[in-house]
């Protein structure tokens, strides 16, 4: 027969797999509802009538007062770089001398194109295309939620509810691309995971790191960013991930970082090479055209913002010193995120890759020419895994709102030749100098912010503590009244009931007037403001049930007593706290309580153990226990704190075993208290 710790154990892991459920059903929904709001958002820009290409007549402007602006990239794109002619992206194009990409080549890395021309197979209007696409990119939003789920529990809601889902979900390409870092991520905290049958790492960290190096340079084939993470991924490894000092004491690991490296660099040629060798012109045309690319207004920078006005409309200029500062800073940022992470390394013994990812990626973002608010889509698994403080990320999402809102209404305005309103350029600048300033402030802290919970725990190999709701379940699980529920019980004229705040007045007026109360029970009240702290502190403590003592002829409380102690994985539960008013001392009532206690715990709750304490120099206190059939179990020294110093408890106890014969004997005495005279 399974023991009451085995027991307990069984609905404890139910709890937790059940709470794992909610979790992730919680998060996939608000997930579908972010993607199907943000479906039919951007949907509102396309339909009939369309013109010869393609294109929708509403396109871009949309319902201009809709919430949500109605620009998606997915339809801008379907014009302009022969996806509507469904060309092969790369192979057969290149780009002008002014800057425009022709004949299939697409400004994104080669996985992306692929993407794009997947999205256009068979489909003859942007709107066809936008849907298309949309259903393509909607699984990596899905498993997405999956993974940070299962890495982060409840901060899963910072993906999942947030409004940046909504905005961008279909903006433009960038779920495959943050899908390919999360998954990294989430192969790195399971190769690192405690195996159920054996308790050691599930993968070796080389194994893993390499598999999540893969995962990365995809990443980089699609979007770029993904492609720096591979730098603090390989010092992790180099470093030897949580083992730190102690295994870097003897070398570095060099060779497992170079397999990091090679495996990045051997993946990225796989996906770049085959479009290199078929059309190299197209090929390089996709990087010429960043290079070429400018800091417009449409960029959303603090370079448009900030340095433009300042060279009073010397466009050259400033496209020369963007061209050149952006780089510039961008390998600084690199050179400084890396070493506040090597840093911390020192400090801690433990590489910090996944706060130093972070802050390659924010000082990518700040330093860029480009600055998109769909970008937001990438820094919000950080959010999700990682300690940033709450004012930051509030901050963040809430400007990246007004950016949305502001920038492609502004879009609308300029498609239109109207006037833009001074409160649509007023939320432009608010969102790019905030985003500005908190990736400065990412790209300097990140290194030190710690991972969430259970993903720390992951990486360390250890258990993870339990999440939120199984963690309070378990407090209840632990609780008295769990076991013993909340009993009245009544026998021979006297009542215990569950105490309530309402017998503070009374068990005051007890303590007041018999002061000698307190030279063996702690802590008696002596009014009623400390009678309310007293029955607090005993509902406080869940291993307590309190109960007050009423004398049923009158209704009034003369004493009160608990179980407490309570463990219900060894079914034993200790009797004190007792006291009562002088006037019912040698009468039926403590002989009453004490039968009932006894009786419901070993009879009603399946106890298998009963204790009593007292105190050291309680001699009539011992005699009672005794004369009750416990068995003195000996002097537990400096048991108890009692006032201002410790008490010597003695110890009692009686079994299931004793039950029955000093049942028979109680019974006996109570029957006697009551008879007439």
């Amino acid at each position: 027969m399974p023991s009451a710790a085995s027991d307990l154990a069984v609905r404890r892991g139910l709890l937790h797999r059940g709470e794992s459920v909610i979790i992730m059903v919680t998060s996939l929904l608000f997930t579908f509802a972010a993607l199907t709001w943000g479906y039919r958002a951007k949907l509102a820009c396309g339909g009939a009538p369309f013109d010869q290409f393609g294109r929708s007549a509403r396109f871009p402007v949309g319902d201009p007062n809709a919430v949500i602006p109605c620009y998606s990239d997915l339809m801008f794109l379907w014009v302009g770089r022969d996806i509507d002619n469904h060309v092969f992206p790369y192979i057969h194009g290149g780009i002008t001398e002014q800057g425009h990409l022709f004949g299939g080549v697409v400004e994104y890395p080669v996985l992306s194109g692929l993407l794009m021309w997947l999205g256009a197979i068979g489909q003859h209007t942007d709107l066809g295309f936008f849907m298309q696409t949309s259903l393509i990119l909607t699984p990596f939003a899905l498993v997405i939620t999956i993974l940070l789920a299962w890495m982060s529990r409840w901060w899963v809601l910072l993906w999942a509810a947030t409004p940046a889902l909504v905005l961008y979900a279909f903006h433009n390409w960038e779920l495959p691309v943050v899908f390919t870092s999360v998954a990294a991520i989430a192969v790195m905290a399971w190769g690192a995971s405690a195996s159920r049958k054996t308790g050691q790492r599930r993968m070796s960290l080389r194994t893993s790191s390499i598999i999540a190096s893969v995962l990365l340079a995809i990443g980089f084939s699609l979007k770029i960013y993904p492609g720096m993470f591979v730098l603090p991924l390989a010092l992790y490894v180099l470093t030897h991930g949580e083992l730190g000092r102690s295994a870097a004491r003897r070398a570095y690991d060099w060779v497992g970082a170079a397999w990091v490296v090679v495996a990045a660099v051997v993946t990225t040629l796989v996906a770049q090479v085959p479009f290199m060798i078929a059309g190299y012109d197209g090929w390089k045309a996709a990087l010429d055209f960043q290079g070429k690319r400018k800091a417009d207004i449409d960029t959303n920078t603090f370079w448009y913002w900030g340095l433009r006005p300042l060279l009073n409309g010397n466009i050259d200029l400033y496209n020369s010193i963007v061209g050149v500062a952006s780089t510039l800073l961008i390998i600084l940022a690199v050179v400084a995120a890396t070493y506040l992470a090597w840093r911390q390394y020192t400090i801690d013994g433990v590489f910090p890759w996944i706060g130093a990812s972070f802050a390659l990626l924010a000082g990518f973002m700040l330093f860029h020419k480009v600055h998109s608010p769909q970008y937001t889509l990438w820094v919000l698994p950080f959010f999700v895994l990682l300690r940033v403080p709450w004012p930051a990320i509030a901050v963040y999402l809430v400007t990246d709102v007004t950016l949305d809102l502001s920038i492609f209404r502004m879009f609308g305005y300029l498609a239109t030749n109207r006037p833009t309103p001074w409160y649509i350029d007023a939320g432009v600048q608010l969102g790019v100098w905030c985003h500005a300033i908190l990736l400065a402030y990412f790209l300097v802290t990140a290194a030190r912010m710690q991972v969430r919970e259970p993903l720390a725990s992951f990486m360390r190999t250890a258990l993870p503590p339990r999440p939120p709701l199984t963690r309070l379940a378990d407090a209840d699980s632990a609780a008295a009244w769990h076991w013993l529920g909340t009993p009245v019980l009544t026998r021979a004229g006297v009542t215990l009931r569950p105490l309530t705040v309402t017998d503070a007045p009374a068990l005051a007026a007890i303590g007041g007037a018999e002061p000698e109360l307190g030279r063996y029970v702690p802590a008696v009240p002596t009014d009623t403001e400390a009678a309310l702290e007293w029955i607090r502190a005993a509902h406080d403590d869940r291993r307590r049930l309190p109960f007050a003592v009423i004398d049923d002829a009158t209704g009034d409380l003369i004493g009160t007593t608990s179980y407490y102690d309570v463990d219900e994985p060894n079914l034993a539960v200790t009797i004190g706290y007792t006291y009562y008013a002088s006037r019912v001392h040698g009468t039926v009532v403590n002989p009453a309580a004490k039968l009932m206690l006894l009786d419901y715990a070993f009879t009603q709750a399946g106890a298998v153990r009963v204790v009593w304490h007292t105190h050291e120099d309680n001699a009539h206190s011992r005699a009672a226990v005794t004369k009750l059939g416990a068995t003195f179990e000996g002097l537990l020294r400096k048991h108890r704190r009692f006032g201002d110093g410790w008490r010597t408890t003695a110890q009692f106890s009686m079994t299931v075993d004793d039950w029955t014969q000093a049942r028979a004997d109680l019974v006996d005495r109570v029957d006697q208290l009551v008879a007439p005279a």
